[in-house]
């Protein structure tokens, strides 16, 4: 997990780090999944009647190619996240781009993106059999995606030269000159992709949950990555033939399974968060469920205040382990509760809340918000001393937390906030406690 730099301020006199929450309609959260099904379906359709792939065998490059998406699709070793799947994107893009599809000719758009639509299909088809989660939205995108690139590539003729695959590989144009045309080609695809995929995540509730952002680019950046290998294998297909495809699929394939093997250690160290995060409530009299509760409420409130992906990690990460330092108490406190807790015991639980990120956790960043949670806001206005925001967010969810104990009742939640804004400007961020009185009262 990665560890701000920084910490943005909250006010109004430094915007710099702010982002805006992205909101979709209701409406299209509802429809747009839809969408992407509905036109991935006419699209396929409209194929299959314009030019449909007929009983002739198929060259070997499209056997190749279709095993490629198939498998792509299919195994998750091969997928970075449902919303990215390189090989079998990869693979398509080739599949639009390079003239073998048919033993004689150029074969039309229409037949090239009916035996991507097959292949698409198949491989939900396949994943169904086999018991795995069917994923026809991400699919369609991705099918939507090569059927864009296959359209510019093979749809769109002039009188003169024909197709732009005509005319790249007539002999009219020079190597990089092609490999240029079909790069666009392929920009085309991947925006249309994304464009899918981003109407897919909105429909699944993805879009505005911590870290979707920061995953939304990873998705992009990837698919945009592999989408241009698309033109290398088209270029280099006349010269290398059939090795053309796996020569640079490859490359992909291990730049992906490093990428997974990363992703991975970053779930295993949120785990490790989440298990260290309930040691309190086991050896310290803490409640279950309390950092969690703390953790989530505490990034609505950075999400509300315009903090940035990185600084929602980082509140929602030092959130679930704001208590470990009562591990380090003689005497428990009552319930676990810090909010009415005595100086001399607080003291003791910024100590050792430091002692443990500092030897234990060994994160950068996370041992200054820990020790600044406990502290009163008055130092910033007092001393001058700059508190971390993620601290003051923190400290005003979890004294919320301590005083409502998980409820949503109307009068508790009143009398919670009723205690907070008795603190403003002495132990709480006022900015903060109308954050978070925002957030509560919309439920």
């Amino acid at each position: 997990m990665s560890a701000p730099s920084t910490h943005p301020s909250i006010g109004p006199s430094r915007p710099g780090g702010r982002e805006r929450r992205l909101r979709p309609p209701r409406a299209l959260m509802v429809v747009g999944p839809r969408i992407v099904l509905a036109t991935a379906a006419l699209v396929l359709g409209v194929a299959l009647l314009l030019d449909p792939p007929g009983l002739s065998f198929p060259t070997w490059f499209v056997l190749i190619t279709g095993t490629s998406i198939v498998l792509g699709e299919v195994m998750p070793s091969l997928a970075v996240s449902r919303h990215a799947a390189p090989i079998s994107t990869a693979a398509a893009v080739a599949l639009a781009m390079t003239p073998a599809v048919t033993p004689g000719g150029f074969a039309s758009a229409a037949r090239v993106i009916a035996i991507l639509g097959v292949f698409f299909l198949a491989s939900q088809v396949i994943a169904w059999l086999l018991g795995r989660p069917v994923q026809l939205g991400p699919a369609a995108a991705r099918f939507l995606g090569a059927a864009a690139t296959t359209v510019a590539c093979r749809g769109i003729s002039t009188q003169d030269r024909g197709t732009l695959l005509q005319w790249a590989w007539g002999g009219d144009l020079s190597s990089p000159a092609t490999a240029t045309l079909l790069l666009l080609c392929a920009l085309l695809g991947w925006l249309v992709e994304r464009t899918a995929q981003v109407l897919v995540q909105v429909g699944s509730r993805e879009v505005g949950a911590p870290g979707a952002q920061r995953a939304l680019l990873l998705d992009s950046v990837t698919s945009g990555a592999v989408a241009a290998s698309g033109p290398l294998i088209a270029v280099s297909y006349p010269v290398l033939g059939l090795v053309a495809l796996p020569l640079y699929v490859l490359p992909v394939t291990l730049v992906l399974l490093s990428q997974r093997r990363y992703l991975a250690v970053q779930r295993a160290q949120g785990e490790a968060l989440v298990v260290l995060s309930r040691i309190p409530a086991i050896a310290a009299g803490g409640r279950p469920g309390h950092p969690q509760r703390v953790a989530d409420l505490s990034v609505e409130v950075g999400r509300r205040l315009g903090l940035t992906e990185r600084s929602l990690h980082s509140v929602e990460r030092a959130a679930l382990l704001h208590d470990i330092g009562q591990v380090g108490l003689e005497v428990p406190l009552e319930h676990g509760m810090t909010i009415d807790a005595s100086p001399q015991s607080l003291e003791t639980v910024i100590e050792s809340s430091r002692r443990i990120a500092r030897t234990a956790l060994d994160t950068p960043g996370l041992e200054e918000v820990l020790a600044a949670v406990h502290e009163p806001y008055r130092q910033q206005l007092e001393i001058g001393r700059e508190l971390p925001v993620e601290a003051r967010i923190i400290k005003v969810v979890n004294a919320y937390d301590d005083l409502t104990e998980g409820a949503h009742g109307q009068r508790v939640v009143h009398l919670a906030l009723e205690r907070l804004h008795l603190g403003l400007g002495y132990e709480y961020d006022p900015e903060v406690v109308e954050a978070l009185d925002e957030v509560v009262s919309q439920g």
